[in-house]
């Protein structure tokens, strides 16, 4: 009698734990998902932060080389774009449940639970820092800055192309065009414009350098969590 009640006390214990590993597992497979967004994401993010590196640094090149600003179509069209920014999001709903849910302990290996709790910690710290560089130092400052010295946008050349602006429309905006830019350059080459515009600029530039390096790390990482799971789960 004791014995079989042992043996079903095992027979059952068996049974949990066998549950709890399946469960462990699906958890494995969606923070892998979920980290493989991420990666793409970050991926992504990337690539605005290079591209804005790249406007800022062509605008302060060409500043350098000419001792002034070039104020020209090439010119808008990079001060324009930089007043365009990028949210960065983390990718986290797996991460979230096993939190909110208090399953955070049925990953096994603690070295994995350590790092991915770390991880998380260190994407919602970058998620805020890019958040508070969009509002106070690209909203605040160079928006700010840029559309009250040489507000200006260039047409979408492609909608045009699309249809999305007739011809005739495109023909009138010529017209106001190059007044427009006149008006711009006047403002911007003033001596206090100049000096307010390069220096959100300049800041603009650190920025986007700041962010790249931030993503850059935390990438590196987001690969090597994806490597250390798969190898977790072909184990």
């Amino acid at each position: 009698m004791v014995i079989g009640i042992l043996i079903a006390l095992q027979i059952n214990n068996w049974n949990e734990s066998n549950k709890e590993k399946q469960v462990e597992q699906m958890y494995l497979k969606n923070i892998l998902s979920d980290l493989m967004d991420q990666d793409a994401s970050i991926d992504i993010q990337l690539g605005s932060e290079e591209s804005f590196f790249k406007s800022t640094n062509y605008i302060i090149k060409d500043y350098q080389q000419n001792s002034t600003l070039v104020i020209d179509s090439t010119f808008f069209k990079h001060a324009t774009f930089l007043t365009a920014r990028k949210t960065f999001v983390v990718t986290d709903p797996t991460y979230k449940d096993l939190i909110s849910s208090g399953n955070i302990n049925i990953i096994k290996n603690i070295k994995f639970k350590d790092k991915l709790i770390k991880y998380y910690q260190e994407l919602e710290r970058i998620e805020k820092i890019i958040q508070n560089n969009n509002t106070l130092l690209i909203d605040q400052n160079y928006l700010s800055t840029y559309n009250k010295n040489g507000y200006y946008y260039e047409p979408n050349i492609q909608n045009i192309l699309r249809g999305q602006i007739n011809f005739s429309e495109h023909m009138i905006h010529q017209t106001y065009k190059n007044e427009l830019q006149e008006l711009s350059s006047k403002s911007l080459l003033k001596d206090e414009n100049k000096l307010a515009f390069m220096n959100a600029l300049y800041l603009r530039n650190t920025v986007a350098i700041g962010n790249f390096d931030m993503l850059k790390k935390i990438q590196l990482t987001t690969q090597a969590l994806i490597e250390e799971l798969e190898q977790l789960q072909n184990d």
